[in-house]
């Protein structure tokens, strides 16, 4: 062994799985913001000063949504060209101050453009985060790797309820966005603890920086990529066979994304409608989470197996049949068994999803694929809340929602299974 093999050895003594943990950590605070809107809806209807309707809580929920979405459309191609650190230090802070804006919000003009802000960095994050973790993931534990940093996502949305159950009826809505904002205290760690993707850097011509932080962390140096191979740009999305696929994943995302903002924003407010007070309503928020979790870990080990395509098929196939089954059933402990099987079919999907789209790329353009395929779907997550908003703005029976939202997750299904039918050298 030589020296410099020897000072290799010592530097080698942090785990890839730091990094999916630190991933984690970001995407809980990112699940935390953007779910605990569901948390808040019922109380921002009893806001008196405000006097708002279901459609202008729909509208609020919405807005952050197209944040959201330019979020991810800017920050995907950002991140291809200037590097996943950079983008998602700036997302955490952005997220974080407006988070606290929305909780000092004189007036629901000004908590609607805070939202709108904070959707910005929420979905600038997402997309970064996603392709860091891919490319720091062991080869054959992708899918798992990712899941279990997205556990992040759904405990986010846990604590957002729980939180929503102690706080909301002693000390109002605004204390919630204030604990959102939190993340800022942390800016430092991630400063200092986040390295750069060895796969980014090595498309870069920064293959001694690549190979580095590959041996700080024990994964295997990155290609070089010579630069006629390089793929770059909207354009490498619809180029090289990648037309269909692209369209493909950008209507899973729509699907997937519009079935969990849809529940997960007006869950609570539907079930508070069919008779449910409203701490029973804010705890089928945590079971359609924990839900998820569980079987989103399910999923992702048959899918690390090679099916991923089937399992986001058959997830978003069990999604339609929960959701729908909540139309049939009247109040009892049934009614949270089947919350738990949508939250699997709804969440559980859409997370798995992005590994699936996230394969569909190479390194190069890995961030613009991702962030374009979110950024398209989030128009599906900005209609999922506002469809909840007129149907109860309507004065349809809440159920209405549900049959909405089980029709969309039979699509979704014909969707993930078209996918069977590209091989994988055209995407």
């Amino acid at each position: 062994m030589t020296i410099q093999d020897v000072a290799i050895a010592k530097e080698r003594v942090r785990s890839p799985n730091m990094i999916i943990a630190l991933c984690g950590l970001l995407i809980l605070f990112d699940g935390y913001d953007l779910i605990v809107y569901g948390a808040v809806a019922p109380s921002l209807l009893r806001e008196a000063s405000w006097a708002l309707t279901p459609g202008m809580v729909g509208r609020a929920a919405s807005i952050t949504l197209f944040g959201m979405l330019l979020g991810a459309l800017i920050a995907g191609t950002l991140a291809d060209r200037i590097g996943r650190r950079k983008v998602i230090i700036g997302s955490l802070l952005s997220f974080s101050v407006m988070m606290i804006g929305s909780g000092l919000a004189p007036s629901f003009l000004i908590f609607e453009g805070t939202r709108f802000l904070a959707g910005l960095g929420l979905g600038a994050l997402f997309p970064t985060v996603t392709a860091l973790i891919i490319e720091f993931s062991p080869p054959k534990r992708k899918a798992m790797a990712y899941s279990t940093a997205l556990l992040g996502y759904l405990a986010g949305g846990i604590i957002s309820g729980l939180l929503g159950i102690m706080l909301i009826e002693t000390y109002g809505w605004r204390v919630l966005m204030f604990i959102g904002g939190a993340p800022i205290l942390l800016l430092p760690l991630f400063l200092r603890l986040l390295p750069e993707s060895p796969e980014w850097l090595a498309t870069k011509n920064r293959q001694a920086e690549a190979n580095r932080i590959a041996d700080q962390y024990g994964l295997p140096n990155p290609n070089p990529r010579p630069a006629a191979l390089r793929q770059v740009g909207i354009k490498s999305l619809f180029s090289e066979g990648r037309l269909l696929p692209t369209l493909n994943a950008w209507g899973i995302h729509f699907c997937s994304l519009l079935l969990t903002f849809g529940m997960v924003n007006w869950l609570p407010t539907i079930m508070n409608k069919m008779g449910y007070d409203l701490g029973s309503a804010l705890l089928f928020s945590v079971t359609l989470n924990l839900g998820a979790a569980v079987g989103l870990l399910i999923g992702a080990r048959i899918a690390d197996l090679g099916n991923v395509k089937m399992v986001v098929a058959g997830m978003f196939l069990l999604g339609a049949c929960s959701i729908w089954m909540l139309t049939q059933v009247g109040q009892g402990l049934q009614v949270y068994g089947l919350v738990a099987l949508a939250g699997t079919g709804t969440i559980g999907t859409q997370i798995l999803a992005n590994v699936l789209v996230g394969n569909l790329y190479p390194v190069e353009i890995r961030g613009t694929g991702l962030g374009f395929s979110l950024g398209i779907g989030r128009v599906g997550g900005m209609i999922g809340p506002a469809i909840g908003g007129a149907v109860l703005g309507a004065g349809l029976a809440p159920q209405w929602n549900f049959y909405i939202f089980a029709t969309v997750g039979a699509v979704g299904c014909i969707l993930a299974l078209a996918t069977l039918l590209y091989k994988k050298k055209t995407v």
